[in-house]
């Protein structure tokens, strides 16, 4: 019995080992396979995932620049806003020295981007949404096509339109179809990059196999790039852009033509939840500050420049007016009006969202799922313009903004116009011997030229019709062939015109089929010569 039970011991030490050993050998491949699929830190700050880099966003915001009237212990609410340097966001800094915030019951912070090279203002991208999807901030001043990318928040206001500030700058490049098989360079995670992008899908030119792109960290590397030959095309914004010239460039196309790119407040979702009243309360200092900025612009100015910080706002006290007048020239500032007149009917707004997810998708990066009318909170600009003491007499610097009721392009003509691009998509099905659109043309047009024009102010639309000219020889004159032509165009503008775009903006036109297609009774031939071409002409590149 003794004997026995030492074997059963051996027994079952032996099998316990054996068991221990599989343990171990599984914990460990299942370790190492968590280890592999597990993001390791990097000596760059990214994270390294199944070889591809991520950056890593960290929820630290650095610390907001209040005003002189700042008084932690006064009991105001404070309300933390993150902005670039940037005219128009400049509302911000007079807010604080006019002590606006504090007359409209809480203190401003302001966290400057890139403040005075001091790294702990070096905020990427992925973590200025990520400060403000979290809560941390209550608003953070970006372009629409950003919001669009990462529905960080919700959009409350709108600040400008750009109106050349942004532009696309090239060296033997006519229009925008020859920029196939080109190199293109830009500032990366840039409104430059949305940009390049809106341009080529113009001329239906997909960013991933018909260019080179070649991204750089800052508009001033992307220039530099161009400058030594290394690119054929740059996208930037003001000042630094005009460099390009130093190599031979020349603008192609400007955002005074295309009007893509528009400044936008973000708000927090957890600010309008938690506490909508103070929203309001930034609003309503917004669109007063905005008022005694247009009533009395060189008091503004000076504000601005007395904020400090002058070799980062660009606006110094010795010439405080004239800096901040040439930041605002080429950007057209929404004031009240403007923002009342956008928020009664969101659809272009609403728009424009989705046609920046389809660019954004297009280039490949992915998009959110969410619907783009929840992006886009009405209401606080509603309540501002019901109080009267917030509407102002007179108008901003740059009084273009496009999406208004008062627009006037009586200025805007086609003398030394040059064609920027030939649009793709120029084969219109119609009804049988008739000048009508079918569905599937207006589907056409709704996608390849109606929203260009929606968002373009100095851009028009050359509309060229041709016709088959069937035989038998006699069946038709070339008159009647011609009007048909024209007739056809004609349908081509009337529908466009139906969509929301000046009828003054078009250039119809009309040509005959080659002269050995006359009178022939060639299907393929008639086929042929069937289609509308359209053309973008552009005014004062």
């Amino acid at each position: 019995m003794k004997e026995l039970d030492k074997t059963r011991i051996i027994f079952i030490v032996i099998v316990g080992a054996a068991l221990l050993i599989v343990c171990a050998a599984l914990s460990y491949g299942a370790l190492s396979r968590l280890l592999a699929g597990s993001p390791t830190p990097a000596a760059d700050g990214t994270t390294v995932s199944g070889g591809a880099a991520t950056p890593v966003v960290h929820l630290d915001s650095p610390q907001p620049v209040f005003g002189p009237n700042y008084d932690p212990n006064d009991g105001l609410p404070t309300y933390i806003c993150g902005a670039d340097a940037f005219g128009s966001y400049f509302v911000l800094q007079q807010m604080q020295m006019a002590g606006k915030d504090v007359e409209h019951g809480f203190h401003l912070g302001i966290v400057p981007f890139l403040l005075d090279e001091n790294p702990a203002y070096a905020i990427s991208e992925e973590q200025r949404t990520a400060l403000l999807d979290a809560g941390q901030w209550n608003c953070l001043l970006t372009t629409l096509d950003s919001v669009a990318l990462t529905s960080p928040g919700v959009v409350t206001a709108i600040v400008d339109e750009s109106a050349g500030a942004d532009q696309l700058w090239v060296r033997d490049v006519a229009t925008i179809n020859d920029l196939r098989g080109k190199r293109i360079t830009f500032s990366r995670a840039s409104v430059g990059e949305y940009f390049v992008y809106y341009t080529l899908s113009i001329a239906r030119l997909n960013p991933r196999f018909d260019v080179t792109l070649i991204p750089q960290d800052s508009v001033a590397e992307a220039i530099e790039v161009f400058n030594a030959g290394q690119a054929d095309a740059v996208s930037g914004w003001e000042p630094d852009i005009y460099d390009a010239e130093l190599s031979g460039g020349v603008p192609l196309l400007s955002s005074n033509q295309l009007r893509i790119v528009i400044d936008v407040i973000v708000t927090s979702r957890q600010s309008i939840a938690d506490d909508p009243d103070l929203v309001q309360s930034f609003h309503d200092a917004w669109f007063d500050t905005l008022k005694a900025q247009v009533e009395d612009f060189d008091t503004a100015a000076a504000q601005i420049a007395a904020w400090g910080h002058n070799d980062w706002s660009f606006v110094y006290p010795e010439s405080a007016s004239e800096d901040l007048a040439l930041w605002l020239e080429s950007v057209a500032q929404a004031d009240l009006g403007d923002n009342a007149f956008v928020m009664r009917d969101t659809r272009p707004i609403v728009t424009r969202l989705e046609i920046a997810r389809r660019v954004w998708a297009a280039s490949g990066l992915e998009v959110p799922g969410d619907d783009v009318a929840d992006l886009l909170n009405p209401g606080f600009v509603t309540r501002a313009a019901s109080q009267a003491s917030l509407q102002a007499n007179g108008n901003p610097v740059n009084d273009s903004f496009s999406i208004s009721a008062q627009l006037d392009l009586s200025d805007v003509g086609t003398q030394d116009a040059a064609t920027l691009a030939v649009l793709p998509c120029r084969r219109f099905t119609f009804l049988p011997e008739s000048t009508e659109l079918t569905l599937e043309s207006r589907r056409i047009l709704d996608d390849c030229v109606v929203p260009t024009l929606l968002q373009s102010v100095g851009l028009f639309l050359r509309v060229e019709g041709c016709a088959a000219w069937p035989g038998p020889p006699g069946t038709y004159s070339e008159q009647e062939v011609y009007e048909f032509a024209e007739a056809r165009a004609q349908s081509v503008v009337d529908y466009l015109v139906s969509q929301g775009i000046d009828r003054a903006r078009f250039i119809v036109e009309a040509r005959l089929p080659p002269e050995e297609h006359w009178e022939t009774e060639d299907a393929e031939i008639q086929a042929e010569d069937r289609y509308v071409e359209m053309t973008l002409i552009t005014v004062g590149r």
